[in-house]
């Protein structure tokens, strides 16, 4: 039986949700209904803020201070809740200053109103969610009757905004920081060292790149660090890899393995999860879902494209960090490196033309097929033909440690002002090329195909995987926490 509840929030749903709950402040309430995403775990039940419908006129009784529905708008949504798989609830705000708990005449009205919508929406969760402004920080409490349980939403995760719960308001004290966090405290405060201590921080890959986000990560703070690699450790790898030793190349540690060692070496308290995986896998998924932040550090398109889909269904904010090297006549021409910020409502990575689909077709074969393909693509090139149509080749140089431990840390310390509040991630798509005057950097101006699936499953979750926009590969061996 799920015993936990997490719902994810994200704007432009979020900043309309909060502007009508809030529209009779400071003394009265307002309320609308929602429809949520939804996944469960084997530990949560996840929910996902997908659409808002708002009380238009006549929907509200305004001779009351208590929010109250009128059937017509209980009736019409749940009419809507018929036509597609999403969750459905309420939402309503308490008077300014008081906390968001249930009271007696909540209880009644999610009682009627849960009952009802399982006669429209059966087998789906109902959510209710209370918001209120206290010293005019947002908080919010939910419940969540699923399966015939009631479960309390013990998490909020919302995209670029702070929302607290009762409890965090009344447990005002903190666990102090320590002196090795002390640079870190006074240049952004005690608050914004707690908040790391609090947050949870996925890495996709622990290579060169991911190595170097976890190190700067473990030594920031951050209490939670999930981290997601197959591969295994090679020597080739020792001189890009943080934490590497030759021993652990000797051995084919999985790159996990090592990135956790190296953690636990810099702070024993970091609670670490390491899984030998692949993004996204329904395992890795999973581990992803209750992370405040994920940060792509793979060479592979399909990650790309994965963690795209996971921010725009699953409204998990995320950065991708990109490295490539250019050479020319046995000289260095290009040190690129590009961040991209992947909001739930920023264009994906297919809309941005990150990927190619001959390069995401040939990333997910087999090792057999992939084979097979290369071996025709050379009988055709010594037979004077294009094997172009069984393998494209794109030559690149390897990128080396220096490289991307300044992307790492890049995308980490994005990553860590997004966490603490102290700086917006105002980048969209950073590029940035070292090997050029003022390192050349420039953004490009990315829009959304409107015809893309990303600009209509937001907040769709598992409901919405029939549009999503990629899926892991048959023959990948299964993801597992070690």
């Amino acid at each position: 039986m799920t015993e936990n509840a997490l719902i994810r929030l994200a704007n432009p749903e979020l900043d309309r949700l909060l502007a009508i709950a809030f529209s009779r402040y400071p003394h009265l309430e307002s309320g609308l209904f929602v429809r949520f995403g939804w996944r469960q775990t084997a530990s949560d039940l996840v929910l996902t803020l997908a659409a808002i419908e708002p009380p238009g006129d006549g929907d509200l009784d305004l001779s009351l201070p208590n929010v109250a529905f009128t059937e017509s708008f209980v009736l019409r949504t749940a009419l809507l809740a018929e036509r597609d798989p999403l969750a459905v609830g309420v939402v309503h705000s308490h008077p300014e200053g008081g906390l968001p708990l249930p009271s007696r005449i909540d209880d009644d009205m999610d009682s009627y109103l849960s009952d009802y919508f399982e006669g429209f929406a059966p087998g789906r969760p109902y959510v209710s969610l209370i918001v209120s402004l206290v010293h005019g920080q947002p908080l919010m409490s939910a419940r969540v009757k699923f399966e015939g349980q009631w479960i309390d939403a013990s998490r909020f995760l919302a995209v670029e905004r702070s929302i607290r719960t009762p409890r965090h308001f009344l447990t005002s004290g903190s666990k102090s920081p320590t002196d090795r966090v002390a640079r870190l405290r006074a240049a952004f405060g005690d608050e914004a060292v707690q908040r790391l201590r609090e947050s949870t921080v996925a890495v996709v890959g622990a290579g060169g790149t991911g190595s170097a986000v976890i190190e700067v990560l473990a030594r920031a703070g951050v209490g939670k660090i999930v981290m997601v690699d197959p591969d295994q450790l090679e020597h080739s790898n020792l001189e890009r890899v943080h934490g590497a030793r030759p021993e652990h190349a000797t051995s084919n540690e999985f790159k996990v393995s090592v990135a956790r060692e190296h953690v636990l070496a810099i702070d024993p308290t970091v609670e670490v999860i390491s899984c030998v995986g692949r993004l996204p896998q329904p395992e890795v998924l999973d581990l992803l879902l209750l992370a405040d932040v994920v940060i792509g550090c793979t060479d592979q398109q399909y990650s790309r494209l994965a963690l795209s889909d996971l921010a725009v269904r699953y409204l998990v904010p995320a950065i991708d960090c990109g490295v490539l090297m250019e050479g020319e006549a046995g000289r260095v021409t290009g040190q690129i490196i590009q961040l991209v910020r992947f909001l739930p409502s920023d264009p994906c990575a297919s809309c941005r033309q990150m990927t190619s689909p001959v390069r995401l077709a040939q990333e997910m074969m087999s090792a057999d097929e992939r084979e097979i393909r290369q071996a025709a693509a050379a009988d055709a090139a010594v037979a004077g033909a294009d094997g172009g149509q069984y393998w494209s080749h794109e030559p690149q140089l390897n990128t080396v440690g220096y490289l991307t431990t300044v992307a790492g840390a890049l995308a980490a310390g994005q990553a860590i002002g997004w966490l603490t509040g102290r700086s917006a991630p105002r980048l969209s798509r950073l590029q940035m090329n070292l090997s050029e005057p003022f390192f050349d950097v420039t953004e490009p101006a990315d829009e959304p195909r409107s015809s893309c699936a990303c600009r209509q499953i937001r907040g769709w979750a598992d409901q919405g995987a029939a549009d999503a926009l990629i899926s892991p590969a048959t023959h990948w061996p299964g993801a597992v926490v070690i």
